[in-house]
């Protein structure tokens, strides 16, 4: 898969990569509201850019890049500057 910038597929990489990083992390819903794209969340988890990771304490998961999709990310945002 080629991920480009302003694409969706950046998009979300972005969204989960410039949270603080104490905080990192948004709910497939959340996602899935901001971006109506559910099956491009799948395609970055398949492709091992994002995943799933639990809370602490209690039920529920949010998405987070892995460290492939946050380099990816750094890269495609360093091609503006």
């Amino acid at each position: 898969m080629q991920i480009q910038r302003n694409t969706t597929h950046f998009r979300i990489l972005e969204a989960l990569c410039t949270m603080p990083k104490p905080v990192r992390g948004i709910t497939a819903v959340m996602l899935n509201r901001q971006f109506d794209a559910p099956h491009i969340l799948t395609e970055l988890e398949s492709e091992g850019l994002i995943s799933e990771r639990g809370w602490d304490k209690g039920p529920g998961a949010v998405l987070v890049a892995t460290p492939a999709g946050e380099r990816l990310y750094h890269e495609l945002a360093a091609e503006e500057a």
